[in-house]
């Protein structure tokens, strides 16, 4: 029979950081300090930041989640590169949505469906930041419906021609390559997954001015017009395409996630220091208790939004580890779901609180707070609208024969 303190050693559960990964989060930490300053002046300007790429190339951060194998990857596990992303989400979502689109959208998606030639010819030169990667599936009329989509390609000659049209395509200016996704033409099924150069003649992208939020970062319409590309850039297997986009888009589920987590910690680091040096009415603010609320809420939502992160990236891990496991895909993507649904809403959430917190003075740009109000507004859109992941939240619980579209 077990001793009482015997118990303690059969839980698996550990919130420890490991030496290993509290290297890669120093890394992380020490270079997002000091991008910090270049981050806000590019953001008051309302200014495309273009100095990521070579500062964090420089950094070796390019690479996070990427085997060893590849160029300047560092292999970090799912929890590792979550929390990872999540530091770099407290400088703000401008920021994360570049590592999300690069890394998570882009690499751990050629990871995971590529070649062992495209493997080695496309992911050393995205982890040194040679190459930067944009992910292409919305469109004008396909978003949260991407079997909608009506970019097609023809065949011809071994090679394939892709025409169509891709809208609020993070990096669609700035990348080197694109995934890109499109139906053969003509027919409604059989989607594919292409690499794309952007220098292909027949690709051009426009940048999309005058967003709510997010000016640092490039959000561009793409068209694309006989858009050339080989057998040799086909993306996963033929047909396959769908399978392809859902999975990067359990990736970049996971990214937006981890940086919501870092809105909402740097929401509470701001209202903390701001109630602690605001006066009013013959005290500091922080003494108020309806000020006290709203600190006390971030807080709680910051603890539960990065415990269903935590849980979020060890099934993914496991998933990993076990690609063919269905049920394992299954409970991953339900786990993902959960928490980029809850710390999307809970960001925008703690970034107006954290407005209110400030006042008058967080209705200005020059304070943080009012920065990720406007930039989270947009992560209960992308990767996943709010109202289709409730969707697939209840069905979680509902099971196959309740779904909404079929």
């Amino acid at each position: 029979m077990l001793e009482q303190d015997e118990f303690m050693n059969l839980s698996k559960m550990n919130f420890d950081v490991s030496e290993e990964q509290a290297l890669v989060l120093e890394q992380v930490d020490r270079a997002c300090k000091e991008f910090r300053p270049i981050e806000d002046k590019f953001y008051l300007e309302h200014k495309i930041n273009d100095q990521i790429r070579p500062f964090f190339s420089k950094a070796h951060l390019l690479g996070i989640p990427t085997s060893r194998k590849y160029g300047d990857g560092q292999g970090a596990d799912m929890m590792t590169y979550a929390m990872a992303v999540e530091r770099i989400g407290r400088e703000g979502t401008g920021l994360r949505t570049f590592f999300s689109v690069h890394m998570a959208l882009g690499q751990m998606t050629i990871q995971h469906w590529g070649t062992e030639e495209q493997k080695a010819r496309l992911l050393p030169p995205a982890t040194r930041g040679d190459k930067v990667l944009a992910f292409g599936l919305t469109e004008p009329s396909a978003g949260s419906d991407p079997a909608s989509l009506t970019t097609y390609f023809e065949e011809k000659g071994g090679k394939y021609y892709l025409t169509g049209q891709k809208m609020w395509i993070s990096l669609g200016s700035t990348a080197d390559q694109i995934l890109v996704f499109a139906y053969p033409k003509g027919r409604r099924e059989g989607m594919c997954g292409f690499v794309m150069d952007t220098t292909t003649p027949g690709y051009k992208a426009e940048v999309i001015p005058h967003k709510l939020g997010l000016p640092t970062a490039d959000t561009s319409t793409v068209y694309l017009d006989k858009a050339e590309v080989s057998k040799e850039d086909v993306l996963g297997p033929p047909g396959k395409g769908m399978s392809v986009a859902l999975s990067g888009l359990m990736n970049g589920r996971l990214s937006v996630a981890a940086g919501c987590v870092g809105v909402i910690q740097d929401c509470l680091d701001e209202a903390v220091r701001y109630a602690g040096v605001r006066f009013q009415h013959g005290k500091l603010i922080g003494k108020h208790q309806l000020i006290q609320r709203h600190i006390g809420l971030i807080s709680l939502n910051l603890d539960a939004a990065k415990l269903l992160l935590l849980k979020a990236a060890f099934i993914k891990q496991k998933y990993e580890e076990d690609p063919k496991n269905v049920d394992l895909r299954d409970a991953t993507d339900q786990a993902i779901t959960k928490a980029k649904y809850f710390a999307a809403n809970a960001s925008f959430d703690a970034a107006n609180r954290a407005v209110q917190v400030f006042g008058a003075n967080g209705y200005s740009l020059e304070n943080r707070p009012a920065r990720h109000l406007a930039d989270s507004r947009v992560t209960m859109i992308y990767e996943g609208a709010n109202e289709i992941l409730e969707q697939k939240i209840a069905l979680g619980s509902l099971g196959k024969g309740f779904e909404a579209y079929s």
